[in-house]
């Protein structure tokens, strides 16, 4: 059963254990200000695959030269492609550096034909399989599930959003919040954790991916899942780029 939390003391360490970004000395995001520290294995994880717009034949053309004004904008959803796939097409190094992003720098832009994985949202498919992976590695003990307010906004009414959300319960209670509240739910935390710390997950509000920290036996098992496209990082790696 899924419990919310008034007292947000169970978030504190997440906080203790980040890097605060320096604004008067800004260097970039990197991971070690959106995760906790102490952990020994880092990856990122995919919203979502990229999603091909069957209705667009020219890939040459960039959402900057469609204009919503002369066009009706329709989409009809295609295949998955990944990543991966699109760094091999495009010929960008697939390195701890690659992201949405290396693609709009090759091109010039964010082409049309392709529909970008969802920010700060975790494909409902792709949770599935991430909490198969983690539930070995978790059991039975109680999970918390951190929400800031940047991820509240719009999806619960606005007298209830004052300060931050945390819930509590089993793994599986994360689809319980996914789905609460109002449009399509809560979704994703900003954070997830369990009890005893072993692991978290960070999803962003502004990211298409999810940063994991854990060992080396749960990051082993997340880079081996087919169905979920990891990519190793470090403390250091720049996610706004």
């Amino acid at each position: 059963m899924i419990n919310s939390l008034n007292d947000l003391t169970a978030y504190e360490w997440i906080e203790e254990s980040t890097v605060s970004v320096d604004f008067e000395n800004w260097n970039g995001g990197r991971v070690c200000n959106l995760i906790p520290n102490g952990y020994t294995h880092y990856c990122k994880i995919m919203n979502s695959t990229f999603y091909r717009d069957r209705g667009i034949t020219d890939e040459t053309l960039l959402w900057s030269q469609y204009h919503p004004l002369e066009h009706d904008i329709t989409i009809d959803l295609g295949e998955g492609i990944t990543l991966k796939e699109l760094a091999l097409k495009y010929s960008i190094p697939y390195d701890k550096k690659v992201s949405s992003t290396a693609i709009e720098r090759k091109l010039g832009g964010c082409p049309r034909y392709l529909i970008y994985p969802d920010e700060g949202h975790i494909n409902l498919e792709i949770l599935k399989e991430m909490t198969k992976v983690l539930a070995p590695f978790t059991k039975e003990q109680s999970c918390y599930f951190y929400y800031n307010i940047l991820k509240l906004i719009d999806r619960l009414p606005i007298d209830t959003i004052q300060n931050p959300h945390l819930y509590t319960g089993k793994l599986n209670d994360i689809f319980t919040v996914y789905n609460k509240g109002e449009m399509d739910g809560l979704a994703s935390p900003t954070y997830w954790w369990p009890k005893d710390r072993s692991w978290c997950m960070s999803t962003d509000y502004d990211l298409d991916f999810t940063i994991f920290g854990g060992s080396k036996q749960l990051f082993d098992a997340l880079m081996s899942n087919e169905k979920l496209e990891c990519i190793e990082v470090d403390l250091d790696t720049r996610v706004d780029n």
